[in-house]
């Protein structure tokens, strides 16, 4: 599911695609992921040029001329960009159409997605819920521990609150946790500072690992077949590449946690 490499992954390719470009038509479905009516979405964004493609934790925020349009991928979307001819894939739900013979396709076969026109006081609003982005707190250990002083959770929960810091979803927290050898159950508020900079350095690194793996023009997700690339995440039962030991599964707050027993003692 996309998280916050596989959202900067999507960002880079539509700000290549998009910006400079205006947006000669728009369809939409009704119903997810846009929010409100089609009509009164392609009233918003259809003529407007595109200036900029921005990334906020899983956020994607397409910044137009005159108002913005706000983008999560939920589950299972992505944005493809086609030549205009090209007939658009089963469970296309938007196309943007622009004025250099392409579209964008946003792709969504589960409807988690989310897309929406907003103005800037909106989207202001949106964002200041959010906590700083991961990729770029991961580089101040201490800023990041402040973010999460005096926590009761889980810190596997805890790294999946987007207003502490946001982009970490399922599978990056837990192959940080990993990484840095921390137990998933370890109470976030009482990490010592010591465990900030392995646990900083274990996110910045699976993100930018699977930011270097991304090459293509598309995303594929481990549901559509690709090959697990993760040392924990979906891998109950195989062995540890580190000890040996069977990776265990458990479920915080109805999320499946994966974890090695021997390198994240209790």
């Amino acid at each position: 599911m996309p998280e916050l490499p596989e959202v900067e992954f999507c960002a880079r390719h539509v700000r290549a695609g998009a910006v400079g470009r205006r947006i000669t038509a728009v369809e939409a479905t009704i119903g997810p992921p846009l929010e409100g009516p089609p009509a009164a979405f392609a009233a918003a964004t259809t003529g407007r040029s595109v200036q900029a493609v921005r990334r906020v934790g899983k956020q994607l925020i397409v910044d137009l001329d005159i108002g913005h349009v706000l983008l999560h991928l939920g589950m299972t979307g992505k944005i493809l960009r086609h030549p205009i001819a090209q007939p658009p894939r089963p469970a296309t739900r938007l196309i943007f159409t622009l004025d250099d013979g392409h579209r964008l396709d946003f792709v969504d076969s589960r409807r988690f997605g989310r897309v929406a026109a907003v103005d800037a006081a909106a989207l202001a609003e949106h964002l200041d819920r959010l906590g700083p982005d991961a990729l770029e707190i991961t580089a101040d250990p201490p800023a990041m521990a402040a973010r999460f002083q005096g926590a009761r959770q889980a810190i596997k929960v805890a790294l999946l609150d987007q207003s502490r810091i946001a982009g970490v979803g399922n599978i990056y927290a837990a192959e940080a946790l990993f990484l840095a050898r921390l137990h998933p159950w370890t109470l976030a508020g009482a990490l010592p500072v010591a465990a900030w900079a392995p646990l900083s350095a274990g996110l910045a690194e699976t993100m930018n690992a699977s930011l270097q793996r991304e090459l293509g023009e598309e995303i594929i997700y481990l549901q559509e077949g690709a090959e697990s690339p993760f040392l924990v995440y979906g891998r109950e039962g195989a062995p540890c590449t580190r000890c040996g030991t069977a990776i265990v599964r458990t479920v915080q707050q109805a999320r499946s946690t994966f974890w090695c027993p021997t390198c994240q003692p209790a």
